[in-house]
């Protein structure tokens, strides 16, 4: 295995290979745990809860009046919450006056700055700075656990990942509103957030699964849940 240049006063960061060594160690070292890859990390907020001894019952949706029923994206939205809501009990209602709750959805998907990207003391003023122009860096990161690691970049290098953060990263969300079709009371929110380098509309059951893990047992509050990736 190639060895990894080691970081100390000594080291030269224009020595010939080292980059490619740290590459090809890096995928050497993290290859027992492949299985990680094949997971995302989701923030899940519930407000409310799902009141004791209630069953699932009968659902219907409950759509907002800028969610036009035929298209292709709230069909995408609805097929998704559906799967989720019927492996913890739930069973669609013919006709929505025959549903005991309406679900609310909602669905969102932004492309949003890094707040480490090219941030000062290396080039930049700070946050406040707009954000880069595309370039050719060539990026590699290393990390265990949340919050530490190496990025590194031609020319520099980094530890914490400033230099070898992405520019941007996405941020996806769904929600889920249950409201009790006979009183009109609002019963539970669930609101579940994914950001990452990419986050893919194909993710949505894995949300909606996320969001509902533990139903009945929907306590308020925050919580990160971890998801297997088919």
């Amino acid at each position: 295995m190639p060895k990894v240049p080691a970081l100390s006063d000594g080291f030269r960061p224009d020595r010939r290979g080292w980059g490619l060594a740290l590459a090809v160690s890096a995928a050497v070292v993290l290859l027992p745990g492949c299985a990680a890859f094949r997971q995302i990390g989701v923030e899940v907020a519930t407000f409310g809860a799902w009141p004791d001894q209630r069953p699932p019952g009968r659902y219907a949706f409950d759509r907002l009046p800028s969610q036009s029923a035929g298209s292709p994206e709230q069909v995408h939205l609805e097929e998704a919450a559906a799967q989720a809501l019927q492996q913890v009990g739930f069973t669609a209602a013919t006709t929505p006056g025959q549903a005991d709750v309406l679900v609310q959805l909602g669905w969102s998907r932004s492309r949003v700055l890094s707040p480490f990207a090219d941030s000062a003391p290396w080039g930049g003023s700070g946050l406040l700075d707009a954000p880069p122009r595309p370039d050719r860096r060539a990026h590699a990161a290393v990390g265990v656990g949340i919050g530490v690691g190496i990025g590194v970049r031609r020319g520099g290098i980094g530890i914490g990942g400033t230099f070898g953060e992405p520019a941007t990263y996405d941020r996806q969300q769904v929600q889920m509103l249950f409201i009790d079709r006979g009183r009109r009371e609002h019963l539970v929110e669930i609101r579940v957030r994914h950001e990452a380098r990419y986050s893919s509309a194909d993710y949505l059951p894995l949300l909606f699964d996320a969001g509902l893990s533990g139903f009945p047992d929907l306590k308020a509050g925050i919580r990160q849940v971890t998801v297997q990736l088919p």
